[in-house]
């Protein structure tokens, strides 16, 4: 039997590796369900991963395997399949180096089983696809059970607290988890070294030109005279502060973060009325052991809409710091547990890290992102894509008087 393929996605993959084929899906069943004997009822037809623009560090699929055991009916698994990118060009060039897919096999083979199993025995519960398939060699591959059909669907900016409550406490979750499983393994925070801050040097040229696209619109545009002196000085330091927040914080504790915890990387269920009523992290290919800020700015500036942020800033930290506080004395953790005051410092210190999302990325909020080309973007020559918005004009003239306010940024 042939793998049918039907392409309508990012232009990497249009056109399937001739190795994920039947034969292929053939010896993964097999694996999965350890039954050499395991026979592919028919062929198994490639769909999109994902809509264009939803993801940047992998190449993606989704197939419905259909197979049959020896003592078993017909059954079918639903899958998504990401694949190390292969096909020359920036995308490559920036994730050629670098242990990102052991990493997340990593995740996915032994943390989150080892974290859902110690949050069950404290009546938590924890949510992440299951894991059909891995490999390194000869391909570098990872399939995950597909739990769209289980009702879980990708999200959009969230535009409520109550909304966003689900994800805090999911992300309060995994940080609470990742401190006891270091506690007891000395080798877990090794394993999970901060290096990721390593791939912003590949950044440079986007950043550069997100600066150039920010100045040019301060100066043609009133009320930012105060500010563009501050931003131009901001400009040749930017990238280095960056990579220093990502690293380990000294004075607050760190945690297992997530590192890429934006709206698409959040699966939702929904109530019969469209409100969230439950939220799943995906995508673990950049975890890191370092500072919680990190997933906390990704938390407040890429996932809701940006009155929810206004009008809920501190409440969510606030929410985030008391669930991860509660789940870490359940779960047993006997260490000193750091303050809230401690935590606010922490992300005033890590300031950067928020200077960067609005910077660089907060203008393509205004975009199609299916309309993204990626290779256009890392590489500085795409153009503001907000640049005529009266509400990128307000949240950038806040936002950068509250940067300058708080010493983040200088005058």
């Amino acid at each position: 039997m042939q793998t049918r393929r039907t392409m309508e996605s990012n232009p990497d993959e249009r056109e399937a590796p001739g190795w994920l084929d039947d034969q292929f899906f053939l010896a993964v069943i097999r694996k999965f369900t350890h039954d050499p004997n395991a026979r592919l009822c028919h062929g198994c037809k490639l769909r999109p991963g994902t809509k264009p623009g939803e993801h940047f560090a992998s190449v993606m699929y989704r197939t419905t395997i259909h197979y049959r055991c020896q003592r078993t009916k017909e059954a079918s698994l639903d899958v998504i399949i990401k694949i190390k990118p292969y096909q020359s060009g920036v995308k490559k060039d920036v994730l050629e180096e670098g242990d990102l897919f052991a990493k997340e096999i990593r995740i996915y083979s032994q943390v989150l089983p080892e974290m859902k199993r110690r949050l069950e025995e404290i009546g938590e519960t924890m949510h992440y696809p299951r894991l059909v398939y891995a490999a390194e060699t000869p391909q570098t591959i990872l399939i995950l059970e597909d739990v769209s059909g289980q009702g879980w669907q990708t999200g959009q900016y969230i535009t409520s607290f109550e909304e966003v409550v689900p994800a805090i406490k999911a992300i309060a979750k995994f940080h609470a988890a990742s401190v006891v499983l270091e506690q007891e393994d000395a080798s877990f925070s090794r394993q999970h070294r901060c290096d990721v801050s390593e791939k912003f040097l590949a950044l440079d040229g986007m950043l550069q030109k997100s600066f150039s696209d920010l100045l040019e619109y301060m100066r043609a545009t009133e009320g930012f005279e105060h500010l563009v002196r501050p931003v131009e000085k901001l400009r040749g330091k930017l990238l280095g502060d960056l990579i220093a927040s990502y690293g380990p914080s000294s004075t607050c504790q760190n945690v297992l973060v997530h590192g890429d915890f934006h709206s698409k990387n959040l699966l939702h269920q929904y109530t019969p009325d469209g409100l969230v009523r439950d939220t799943m992290l995906v995508d673990y290919q950049i975890c890191s052991w370092t500072t919680p800020a990190v997933d906390l700015y990704y938390l407040l500036d890429t996932i809701i809409e940006q009155p929810v942020k206004e009008q809920h800033r501190e409440e969510i930290i606030y929410l985030y710091y008391e669930e991860f506080r509660r789940l870490l004395r359940q779960l047993g953790w006997l260490g000193r547990v750091s303050s809230l005051q401690e935590l606010h410092v922490e992300l005033l210190r890590k300031g950067a890290i928020e200077l960067f999302h609005y910077i660089a990325l907060y203008p393509f909020r205004f975009i199609d992102r299916s309309k993204i080309d990626f290779e256009v973007l890392l590489a500085g020559r795409g153009n503001n894509p907000a640049a005529s918005s009266p509400i990128y004009r307000c949240v950038m003239q806040t936002v950068l008087t509250r940067f300058l306010h708080q010493g983040v940024m200088e005058s």
